[in-house]
């Protein structure tokens, strides 16, 4: 069971970076060499591939990205005609729209005049998906293959793939989308620049501060951040329908199994598990940046304790530090109860601990980072400190600037520290102090009060006859 809800929680992580990568456009190929990298963590993934179709033509092939231990890779740019469905298990996947799992026995059993299958070698097991656009037509196929009877692919690995197809098809034309989406906030932008009473008045509403640079700006940051969780949604709803679909089919037909319903209920429970994490992590982003335009109400404020919830929200980000070799110590007084607004909290060290994540550490370097939280009368001392690659003088002058980001396109949207600063001086009432210099890290010092609960005044007592 255990190995089960660890493997659950990497197809959450593998999906969620996924997600992000197409939103945020970029290279085919790299995109493809992330699923597979994370393919090789949760099942046998040595040789993998992904064919895609060309020239409007199902048999028309190039591969986009072939890693194999027996053959060489073709020249991705190269397109090959594939063989007919009963020769090329990669047309037969394509040409008839269906998953098809295979191994060499069954394939000898029926075809004992054929030496192979395929171009290039045979495998033990070999494990292919369709992939589609948002019209349903096939765009080409992702595969997975073993040479060795050591590694066979069990039905939860086949009901992982086939989840996997679905978001790599929504996925590749997320990112298609993404770059029309980006042109289109270009062209936005140059209209909104040249309404400036209009701007001016947007920038009120959405940011009160001073240094808001644009609305096109803004809305290819909101973009950028609200698309990532959505996008997650929106392919594992397409994939549910999916498999909704198929599901009737076999019943219909009469062909359902006690193995493919518990291969369906399994989709299910994953695509459910992940909904509910992502459509919460969207509402809390769309919080996030509500706060950056209008006050916290007092109807969010509730009594929480501090070293509990720190915790709690250590344990959702857990996603973002799997795999990561960055340890976080949290050194927070145990009773201190806070009457103030826990989503702002909340958030406050989301953004504090990715900025680490993206800003201050490599992907493969070692870390720290440490959490603490004092009371001091009735005022909270609240301190984080990472000891990753930390900023100059200049850098940390614009830190809590609008739209100021060192990773530009790289996952950054220059909002995170923004809404930081917003959030603790506006919901939390209180102030914000940093330090850093390059190569000793970055330093956060903040003071806020215990309670942000309206004082209660008392009322004279009126007289009898009133």
């Amino acid at each position: 069971m255990e190995d089960r809800l660890a493997r659950l929680e990497t197809v959450q992580a593998m999906l969620l970076e996924l997600g992000q990568m197409s939103t945020a456009g970029g290279d085919t190929t790299e995109f493809i060499g992330a699923v597979h990298r994370w393919l090789g963590r949760v099942m046998y993934a040595a040789n993998f591939y992904v064919a895609l179709c060309v020239a409007d033509s199902e048999r028309a092939v190039r591969f986009a990205y072939f890693v194999d231990e027996a053959d060489a890779a073709p020249d991705p740019d190269e397109i090959i005609t594939l063989a007919s469905p009963d020769e090329s298990p990669t047309a037969w996947v394509i040409l008839n729209r269906r998953p098809l799992v295979m191994t060499a026995e069954e394939d000898l059993a029926a075809h004992p005049e054929r030496v192979g299958w395929g171009r290039g070698s045979t495998a033990e097991h070999w494990m292919g998906c369709p992939l589609f656009d948002t019209q349903h037509q096939v765009i080409g196929a992702i595969v997975v293959q073993s040479y060795s009877p050591n590694h066979r692919y069990s039905l939860e690995d086949q009901g992982l793939f086939k989840l996997l197809a679905g978001h790599v098809s929504n996925a590749l034309q997320g990112m298609q989308s993404m770059d029309r989406l980006e042109k289109a906030v270009q062209e936005r932008t140059a209209l909104l620049e040249q309404r400036n009473v209009a701007l001016q008045e947007a920038q009120s509403e959405l940011v009160r501060q001073e240094k808001l640079a644009s609305l096109g700006r803004l809305v290819a940051g909101v973009a950028h951040e609200i698309n990532t969780p959505l996008g997650i949604c929106v392919t594992a709803t397409s994939h549910l329908v999916q498999e909704l679909k198929l599901t009737r089919e076999e019943l219909a037909a009469d062909t359902m199994t006690a193995e493919s319903l518990e291969m369906f209920l399994d989709i299910v429970d994953q695509s459910l598990r992940i909904l509910t994490a992502n459509t919460q992590r969207a509402a809390s982003l769309v919080r996030s940046f509500k706060q950056v335009a209008v006050d916290q109400s007092s109807d969010d404020i509730r009594s929480f304790n501090l070293n509990k919830y720190i915790h709690e929200v250590l344990l959702s980000l857990q996603p973002k530090l799997k795999g990561r070799p960055v340890k976080v110590a949290v050194q927070c007084e145990p009773d201190i109860t806070m009457e103030s607004f826990p989503g702002a909290v909340s958030q406050i060290l989301t953004n504090m601990l990715m900025n680490s994540l993206v800003h201050g550490f490599e992907q493969e370097q070692l870390g720290n980072i440490v959490i603490g939280a004092a009371l001091d009368g009735e005022t909270v001392i609240f301190n984080y400190a990472d000891d990753g690659a930390g900023m100059d003088a200049e850098t940390l002058s614009k830190l809590f600037d609008p739209f100021f980001t060192t990773k530009r396109g790289s996952g950054g949207s220059g909002l995170g520290a923004h809404i930081l600063f917003n959030l603790v001086t506006g919901p939390l009432g209180g102030t914000v102090k940093v330090k850093s210099a390059p190569g000793q890290g970055l330093q956060y010092g903040l003071r806020f009060p215990r309670s942000r609960r309206p004082e209660r005044r008392g009322t004279a007592h009126a007289g009898p006859g009133i």
